[in-house]
């Protein structure tokens, strides 16, 4: 999961959340990128509602 944000210490406390739900947190940097990041989730939530099925998954490649 990308987390984004400008506080380190509540970067740590999310990732760590994340990480115990089972998913790996992914920094991307400081909250300028968040804006981003959001885009990019309207296009997978756009892509699971034309599809009917919201099991997508983003895979990073190199």
């Amino acid at each position: 999961m990308f987390i984004a944000g400008d506080d380190a210490d509540a970067k740590t406390t999310v990732s760590s959340f994340i990480t115990s739900l089972g998913l790996r947190a992914l920094d991307t940097g400081d909250l300028t990128f968040a804006h981003w990041l959001e885009g990019m989730g309207l296009v997978i939530l756009g892509q699971g509602i034309q599809r009917d099925d919201f099991s997508l998954t983003i895979k990073i490649l190199g």
